[in-house]
């Protein structure tokens, strides 16, 4: 009887130490560079902003990826939702056409003012600002917009 309560021990120990290991950081390959995401979704207000291609096509969040240093065309999408309803997202979608060193990590970044957002990349270690600043509207989220990504990261470098 007492070995059926002991029998959880083993197993729940494991998934202890599996959870203690994350997140996983990894090193950055020999010439790439990791771009991370921004998030903020503490309380109702929520802010997503995040690089909108992977392999030349539209892709959701994503884990961050180690890219090869240099100019790239990049595609970033904003998602903003104050909560209130369903029809409070709003997005935004900028290119930055940057110059990305190798060995670096960076983030995207934002501010926000009312329906506009700005929006930005800049480095981790040292806070520099490595883009251009781009600001635009924040518009009403569409849900059917495919065709028109796809249009966009084929024109990108990512």
């Amino acid at each position: 009887m007492k070995k059926l309560y002991l029998a959880p021990i083993p197993l729940l120990l494991v998934i202890l130490s599996a959870c203690s290991t994350l997140p996983l950081k990894t090193e950055l390959k020999e010439g790439h560079f990791q771009v991370e995401n921004f998030k903020n979704d503490i309380g109702r207000e929520k802010e997503y902003i995040h690089l909108m291609c992977f392999k030349k096509k539209p892709t959701c969040w994503n884990v961050p990826k180690q890219y090869l240093g240099g100019e790239h065309d990049l595609w970033v999408e904003a998602r903003v939702s104050d909560g209130s309803s369903l029809t409070s997202t709003r997005e935004a979608f900028v290119h930055f056409n940057v110059n990305l060193d190798a060995g670096k990590n960076y983030t995207l970044n934002r501010k926000l003012d009312d329906k506009k957002i700005s929006i930005w990349i800049q480095e981790i270690d040292t806070g520099a600002v490595v883009s251009d600043i781009k600001t635009t509207d924040l518009k009403l989220a569409v849900f059917n917009k495919t065709r028109f990504r796809r249009k966009q990261c084929r024109t990108g470098s990512i």
